[in-house]
């Protein structure tokens, strides 16, 4: 098997397991009480409460212009991979 070819596999791979990861995440949230919903949403705020305090009080962006700057540097410098 050439390098190229064990990459192809591995790409082939984890595009599986992450469609498998995904759909499990998403049984898991689905199967969440409502105490254990209220639970997470808290700790995400409490999240942004810590990040917002760290940041200071200045002006923001909403940061998609900067995001889809990246993702443009990313598309541009990412690798194909064909099936």
């Amino acid at each position: 098997m050439t390098e190229k070819e064990k990459m192809q596999a591995y790409v082939r791979n984890w595009k599986f397991a992450g469609e498998e990861i995904d759909q499990m995440k998403g049984e898991d949230l689905r199967n969440l009480t409502p105490s254990e919903s209220a639970k997470r949403i808290n700790d995400v705020m409490l999240m942004a409460d810590c990040w917002l305090a760290q940041m200071g009080q200045t002006d923001r962006d909403s940061g998609l212009v900067e995001q889809q700057m990246y993702f443009k540097k990313w598309q541009a410098s990412s690798i194909s991979v064909e099936f």
